[in-house]
């Protein structure tokens, strides 16, 4: 689910995410701004730690917080055209290689 949330927000979705990001870059000028984005932005992080909970992971805050992230990293890479446009494959594999990476219970000792 998290992959094709993803990919509605490149493909259906996509002049939104630009406006999106396009209020990002101007709440950081405008602190205004920087209430309602940071509310919006609780609408993906909320259900982010809410799934990761459920799923076992043994810090849902902070891994919810890197799904976004991630997602957002994804988003960004592939509108402003630095990267490819991932397809729902591509996202699928990605997600599940994060949780994956998340829920395994082993930790890397170099980062």
């Amino acid at each position: 689910m998290t992959a094709r949330v993803l990919w509605a927000q490149l493909t259906v979705d996509r002049r939104r995410t630009v406006a999106r990001y396009e209020l990002a870059l101007e709440a950081t000028r405008r602190p205004e701004l920087r209430a309602i984005y940071d509310r919006a932005g609780g609408r993906f992080r909320e259900p982010a730690v809410a799934l990761l909970a459920a799923a076992g992971s043994p810090d849902p805050v902070r891994h919810g917080r890197q799904l976004v992230v991630f997602g957002e990293g994804v988003m960004f890479d592939a509108i402003v055209g630095a990267g490819a446009e991932p397809t729902l494959g591509d996202l699928r594999r990605g997600v599940r290689e994060l949780l994956a990476g998340m829920l395994s219970g082993g930790s890397v000792s170099r980062a």
